[in-house]
């Protein structure tokens, strides 16, 4: 994930109609998404645990679109989401889809959990050491198997589609060992669309990332085959 050479920058610059910015005070964290810029803050919690009191701090991103979104548009994105969410539980980060006005015009905001990224598993160049992670973190490769099963699984359905791993650190490791997807808009490529709207013309730019999406999960598949073995071997 690239991150922002300017710490002090703040969301405050923009202006999103449901933010407390003084309050929040973000860190833009990431900009080279398709889809958005990412943000990052956390929100202070006062608990009482056993008679004692505890400060607790959640960590969440901040997901604010390149581009303006209607109402409908943000139901499809979230609707896909929780398809995702659905199948495959903790793999994907919990997120609230929020309806809102940025800088006075009707838009879309994601809030999710934050995730610390460790590593990127769909990388091919990152075999070897891949390979090691998932032998010493046998939850996270169940977890791969699962995320591997569903991508095929989409693939082959009556509505054909191909989840988005070209985006950088869409499929990863994170500092607590687990697998986890995290990618918020568009997260499938739907065969139909892999045409322009007159369909006259390929949309190269689409074709290029589902091609590089297809090669991944084949990546995928081609390292849960050999890990178990590779893991045996390391016994």
């Amino acid at each position: 994930m690239q991150h922002s050479s300017d710490k002090d920058q703040e969301i405050g610059i923009i202006d999103i109609a449901c933010l407390d910015h003084k309050r929040l005070r973000p860190t833009l964290v990431s900009t080279i998404g398709s889809h958005c810029e990412v943000w990052r803050s956390n929100k202070r919690y006062e608990i009482t645990s056993e008679g004692e009191d505890e400060v607790v701090y959640t960590e969440f991103v901040i997901k604010r679109p390149f581009t303006d979104y209607s109402e409908s548009e943000a139901k499809l994105l979230a609707r896909h989401y929780r398809q995702l969410k659905d199948t495959l539980d903790e793999i994907i980060p919990d997120a609230l889809f929020v309806i809102t006005k940025i800088n006075g015009r009707p838009s879309l905001l994601v809030l999710a959990t934050a995730i610390n990224i460790w590593f990127n598993i769909a990388n091919q160049q990152n075999e070897e050491e891949t390979m090691k992670l998932l032998c010493a973190n046998p939850k996270a490769r169940i977890q791969l198997a699962r995320f591997v099963r569903a991508a095929q699984a989409w693939r082959i359905s009556d509505n054909p589609r191909m989840i988005d791993l070209f985006g950088i650190d869409n499929l990863i490791m994170d500092t607590n060992r687990g697998i986890r997807f995290l990618d918020s808009f568009f997260v499938y490529f739907f065969e139909d669309t892999f045409h322009l709207i007159d369909g006259s013309d390929e949309d190269s730019e689409l074709k290029d990332k589902v091609e590089l999406s297809v090669k991944r999960l084949l990546y995928l598949e081609h390292l849960l085959a050999i890990v178990k073995e590779h893991c045996e071997n390391q016994r």
